[in-house]
């Protein structure tokens, strides 16, 4: 009996620590409809449909953080949809820049059709292993350049985000 109490114990530790994760790195701020509320520096990888951000780099070299914020403050870029590639679909393809790039092709018509302002919006994508497993799906993000966002943002977007702890 108390060898089973123990292995309970042990089990639901395990559990609040793995859960935990998620409660110490809940992400940004976000109303109902899941929408950004407050700037935040995220890694690339927990980009959702929809968000808004920037890269922190000036250039953008470095993808692996970004800075999340609401759409109305001004961004350089939203995604406009996410997928997952599995290693047949690279195959098919020819290659991983490929696959991505038919998988986003629909997706960037769809939102450059909709785009208003005279500026071109500019087709990006980012990708990322869905684990360390060799031959691991791929996770996609299709993202643009928001041109209509650029002509109205305001551009009171805080100069410091708020940090995400990690776990």
């Amino acid at each position: 009996m108390r060898k089973k109490l123990l292995s309970a114990a042990a089990v639901i530790g395990v559990g609040l620590l793995l859960g935990g994760c998620s409660l110490l790195n809940p992400g940004p701020p976000r109303d109902s409809n899941g929408r950004v509320t407050q700037s935040t520096a995220i890694s690339a990888r927990d980009l959702k449909d929809h968000d808004c951000f920037s890269f922190n780099s000036a250039d953008g070299s470095i993808v692996e953080q970004v800075t999340v914020m609401p759409c109305a403050l001004s961004h350089k870029y939203i995604v406009i949809g996410q997928g997952t590639l599995t290693p047949a679909d690279v195959s098919s393809a020819g290659s991983l820049q490929n696959a991505v790039s038919a998988a986003c092709s629909s997706i960037f018509d769809t939102f450059k059709s909709s785009v208003k302002s005279d500026t071109r919006p500019k087709q990006e994508f980012l990708v990322f292993p869905k684990d360390d497993k060799p031959n691991a799906d791929q996770l996609y993000s299709c993202i643009s350049t928001d041109p209509d966002q650029l002509a109205n943002a305001s551009p009171s977007a805080p100069t410091t985000p708020s940090p995400t702890p990690t776990p």
